[in-house]
This record gives C-alpha cells, sequence and structure tokens, in this order.
C-alpha cells in the first residue's frame, strides 16, 4: 500500500503546537479539512485577490492574479493526488499546504519580494516568501485569542515551510527563516526532501507556472503562436510537438468546422486549450512516474522516504528538464523580460523603497496596529533608538509592506508622495 507513505492525520504530523478545545460530534471535518478552511476564510488569502502574479492586478482582469493562481496549484495538486488515489484527508492535506503556498507573497509579485529582501538585508536580516508564508499563518495574523496565527496542523505548517520549486533557492529559504520560527520549523529540515504531500504541491506549482504562464503571455500578446512554437524548438522542448501539437491542431478543426470565419475568439480557445493540455500531460506524467517511484520503495523498511535524496513526486528525468527550460527561458526571456513588465518592475521598486523609508523615518505613521507589535521598550526618536531596535522596526515594516495588495501599496505611495491627496 503505498499510502503508508503519506502523513497519517493520527500520527504526530496531525497534531497541533496549540491544544485547542474539541470539536463537536457534528463536526466530521478531518484536520486538514480545518486547516484548508482556516486558510480560506483569512485575510491574508482574500488578499492574494489584488496581489500581481506577472502582469499588475489593476492593468486588466484577464491575467492570473496570485489568487487565481494559488487556486490553480490547489486544484491540480488534488488532481494529482485523486489520480493516486489517495485517501480524503491526504487530498485535504495537499489542498490546505496549496491554498497558503503563497500567502505571504508581497505585492507586485517577484519583484516586490527582491526588493523587500534587499531592504532588509540592509538591517541584517532576510525576506523570503515561502517564509513569510510561514509566518502569516502562524504569527502575523492574529485569529483566536489565546494564540497566534491559525495553530494549522504540523504537516501543513511542514510543506508551508519547504515548498520549493526549481526556481527557489534553498538556502534564501533557510537564511529567511526568523528567530521566532526557527526553533518549531527546525523539525521540518531533518529529512532531505518535504512530506509527500508537500512535493505534490512543489510540482503542481512548477506546472501551473508552465500552463497558465505560457496561456497569459499568449493572450497579452508578449508573444505570438508563431514565435512561442519556434522558441519551444530551438530550445529542444520536444514534449509539446509530440504530445501536444497534435491534439491542439484536432480541437482547431473540430472549432473551425463549428464556428466558421471566427479567428479572434479561435484565438483566445486556443490559448485556453494550450493550458489544459499542458497540465493534462504533465499530470498524467506526474502520476506515471510517481507510482513507478512508490511501488519501487520497501514497504518494510520505515526510513524508506527518509534515505530517499530525491523528491518521490517527480516528472520523468527529461521532460521535468524541458519544463523548467520552458519558464527559465522561453517564457523568462518573452515575457518577464518584456518592456511592459519591467515598467511596472521600476514602479513597483520606486512604491516599496519609499513606504519603507517613510515608515523607518518615522514609525508613528504606521498603523496603531501594526505599533504595537513594536517590543513595549521601542524609542520612536530615530536618534535614541538602538540598533537592535532599529532592527527589529524594520522587520515590523517589511511585515507591514508585504501584506499590502497592488493597490493599497499605490494608494499609500499617493498619501506620502501628493500633497493634496486625503489620508482619510
Amino acid at each position: 500500500m503505498i499510502n503508508k507513505f503519506f502523513i497519517d492525520k493520527d500520527g504526530p504530523l496531525g497534531s497541533r503546537f496549540f491544544t485547542e478545545e474539541n470539536q463537536p460530534d457534528t463536526d466530521k471535518r478531518d484536520p486538514f479539512n480545518h486547516d484548508r478552511d482556516r486558510i480560506l476564510h483569512s485575510t491574508a488569502f482574500r488578499r492574494l485577490q489584488y496581489k500581481t502574479q506577472v502582469y499588475a492586478t489593476h492593468e486588466g482582469d484577464l491575467y492570473r492574479t496570485r489568487m487565481t493562481h494559488t487556486l490553480e496549484v490547489a486544484q491540480i495538486a488534488r488532481g494529482i493526488a485523486t489520480h493516486l488515489q489517495l485517501p480524503k484527508e491526504n487530498e485535504n492535506l495537499c489542498e490546505a499546504i496549496a491554498l497558503a503556498h503563497d500567502i505571504g507573497h508581497s505585492p507586485f509579485g517577484h519583484t516586490g519580494e527582491g526588493i523587500l529582501n534587499t531592504l532588509l538585508e540592509e538591517h541584517g536580516r532576510h525576506f523570503e516568501h515561502n517564509v513569510q508564508s510561514y509566518r502569516m499563518v502562524s504569527r502575523l495574523e492574529q485569529k483566536y485569542s489565546t494564540f497566534q496565527g491559525f495553530n494549522l496542523t504540523k504537516a501543513t505548517l511542514s510543506g508551508i515551510i519547504r515548498h520549493q520549486t526549481p526556481f527557489d533557492e534553498t538556502n534564501k529559504i533557510k537564511t529567511a527563516i526568523t528567530k521566532d520560527i526557527s526553533t518549531e520549523v527546525a523539525e521540518f529540515f531533518v529529512n532531505p526532501q518535504p512530506i509527500l504531500e508537500a512535493q505534490i504541491v512543489n510540482l503542481a506549482d512548477m506546472i501551473a507556472y508552465a500552463a497558465h504562464d505560457s496561456e497569459d503571455a499568449l493572450a497579452v500578446g508578449l508573444i505570438n503562436w508563431n514565435d512561442f512554437e519556434s522558441k519551444l524548438n530551438e530550445a529542444g522542448i520536444k514534449f509539446y510537438s509530440s504530445a501536444i501539437h497534435a491534439r491542439l491542431s484536432k480541437r482547431e478543426n473540430k472549432f473551425n468546422q463549428s464556428f466558421p470565419n471566427n479567428p479572434e475568439t479561435l484565438k483566445k480557445t486556443k490559448n485556453r486549450w494550450l493550458s489544459w493540455e499542458i497540465i493534462n500531460h504533465l499530470v498524467q506524467e506526474t502520476v506515471k512516474e510517481t507510482t513507478n517511484n512508490l511501488s519501487s520503495l520497501d514497504n518494510n523498511d520505515k526510513n524508506a522516504l527518509v534515505n530517499h535524496s530525491k523528491p518521490i513526486v517527480c516528472l520523468p528525468e527529461s521532460l521535468n528538464s524541458e519544463i523548467i527550460c520552458l519558464v527559465k527561458d522561453v517564457l523568462f526571456n518573452s515575457v518577464y523580460q518584456d518592456y511592459r513588465v519591467k515598467i511596472m518592475a521600476s514602479k513597483a521598486e520606486r512604491i516599496i523603497k519609499t513606504l519603507f523609508e517613510e515608515y523607518m523615518a518615522n514609525p508613528k505613521t504606521l498603523p496603531k496596529i501594526t505599533q504595537s507589535k513594536l517590543p513595549p521598550e521601542f524609542i520612536f526618536d530615530k536618534g535614541k533608538r538602538t540598533k537592535d531596535q532599529t532592527e527589529e522596526l524594520a522587520q515590523v515594516v517589511v511585515d507591514f509592506i508585504a501584506g499590502m495588495t497592488d493597490k493599497y501599496a499605490m494608494d499609500t505611495y499617493q498619501i506620502f508622495t501628493q500633497a493634496y491627496e486625503k489620508t482619510l
């Protein structure tokens, strides 16, 4: 049984750091279902709707936001878990991890993350969105009267802090771990690889990037179909021509028969087909490879997973390399380097730096609830402030900015820089 290698809801990782009152008998949800619901009903999750994925959230409703990306990752992760025939509670765990994996992301996407890290580095600390996601659900958002955060199960917390795609750097994650969480997350890094449910989410995230960023790039017009297919061939990406191109052509022929002389609708629809076909193909290949990997494990060896240096949940190695190439080479050069994306990145840098400098210079401009997170002995007079207090202030300011939506950050920037902008 492959299920023995996945998390047991009644095992150690099904527990929580803080003891809670027993749930009423009428509540039939498992612990991971509770985690999912706590995340869904949080303020931080709702704000993802107004945070940038690649394109600024205010520049059109056609493109994905951080929330739509998160929901798509959750759906892909749950789909992989279903195909692997995991119990419902393990599907719920995959979904909970996926829903929280970007909950600590800054405004303006990875550009915002990089700027906040640069600013915080000047004060001896680091900003990394996976660590911030962990801090958001365990420290920063107050939901209960007896403990900080959401009090999620250790399994979900483990999946959040161990979230990683080939585009993330492990060292950056470990370097950014703050003192307040360092002790409790240590147990989640004992094994070389994260729990299997987290591995499912990690791969689902990569699949979502490959599929949806391709779709959005074509929809925005940053690349056309001919150039897209040419770049795939030039990069040696074979899965498209071998597994997807023929299916897209078949769909296109059927569409033209049903809706002749409708090229604009076909163009938009074909973009969506591409996304569907990429996801479908990669999920199928993931399930095949993962099933083979699980079957090769010794059921009698309790350390079978611990001793595994590579992820169990994965794509075939050659296909995995092609997906990384698609994102890092084709999409990076065509999308992330586009002048329109660069203009928004430049705006984001100016906005975030200005907000950081204003709050650092005068912490009393922070909302009262944010000021209350500073140590009781904090000195507001900059000239009398200790180095440690300045470092703590920088962390509080970065936490506050990281929690902003794109629009809130832009509006606040306007308040600070425009003389006639209302403050109330």
